[in-house]
Order: structure tokens, then sequence, then C-alpha cells
């Protein structure tokens, strides 16, 4: 008997440490696009990628709260925990006739895409993970408030400041992303 109830505790600490894991949970899902030509695929791209067309793929991304804890003591409230995670929806292209194409180097210039765009918005899920993990850890810094209403309002704050902080690394991202991109394509011209 012994053996199987150290087991049932061992699979029990398993469960209860997986309902507070901070780490990602990342899906992808995948709108198809059409074409025999990189002028077609193109043109398909710009009709069904997301946003309306302005994006090849995306990452929508937010922050889960996985464990926030809160005491009060002689000295106020205070959080003894805060930790998040990243939840994020990536989407990404997928050329139909990937498979069937004869042209290798439409292939060979898809694949490159495609690479890259799961490259680039897998890097968005890191920026994420820093500032989820920044978040925790600046709540957590809070120091005691006379209530626990008021330690949730510095709380908030914190929340939207570290919010408007991801939204410019993200967007710092995307910009230095396309000043590279940019660079690239004159070289290839030059070349």
């Amino acid at each position: 008997m012994q053996p199987r109830r150290t087991l049932t505790a061992l699979m029990l600490a398993v469960v209860l440490a997986a309902c507070t894991s901070t780490a990602s949970t990342v899906t992808t899902e995948y709108y198809l696009v059409s074409g025999e030509t990189s002028e077609a695929l193109d043109a398909d791209l710009r009709r069904k990628g997301p946003m309306r067309g302005h994006a090849l793929a995306v990452a929508a991304i937010r922050f889960e709260p996985v464990s926030v804890q809160q005491e009060v003591t002689g000295a106020g409230c205070r959080f003894t925990e805060a930790k998040f995670r990243v939840k994020a929806n990536i989407t990404l292209p997928r050329w139909k006739e990937r498979a069937t194409s004869r042209d290798r180097e439409l292939r060979n210039a898809w694949d490159a895409l495609s690479s890259y765009a799961r490259a680039h918005e897998d890097q968005h899920v890191r920026i994420a993970e820093r500032y989820a993990g920044a978040l925790g850890a600046a709540i957590e810094a809070l120091p005691p408030r006379p209530t626990c209403e008021a330690l949730d309002a510095s709380a908030k704050r914190v929340v939207d400041r570290i919010g408007r902080e991801h939204d410019e690394a993200q967007l710092a991202f995307d910009r230095a992303e396309q000043r590279r991109l940019e660079r690239l394509l004159r070289q290839a011209e030059t070349s």
C-alpha cells in the first residue's frame, strides 16, 4: 500500500505544479493561400492575410494570471505571489499547392518566407514572456497598502504601465525587423 500512496501523492504534486505553470500556451492556426506564381500568391496573401491583408502572420498575445495571492498583515495588504503566463494564438499562411508545385524556386521562396514568418511570431512570444515575468515581479515588489483595494489600484497601474512597455517593445521589434528587411532587399537588388 505504501508505494501506491507515494505514487498517488507524487502524481498529485505534479498535477498541482502544472496548474501553476507559467509556461506559455501557444496555439497556431493557418489560413490557406493559393496560386501557381509568386504574383498569385502575393495577391492571395493580401486578400486573406491577417489585419485585412496588411500582415503575413500575427501573434495575438495576452497575459494570463496563473497565481495572484494577497495577504493581510499588521503592515497592511501585500502580494505574496504574482505569476503570469503568455497565451498566444499565432496565425500563419499555408500554401495550398506547396506539395504539388513543380516550381522549385517558388517552393524554396515560400519555405523561406514561411520559416521567417514563424520565427518572427515566435520572437513576439519571447518578448511577451519577458514582460509576463516583469509584470509578476513588479506586482510582487509593491509595498503593502492599508487596504487590499488600495493594493489592487496600485497593481492596476503596474499592469497598465507594463502593458504599455510591452506594446512598445513589440512595435520596436517590428520596426527594427522592417528596417532589416529593407536593407536586405536593397542589398539583393544591387547584387
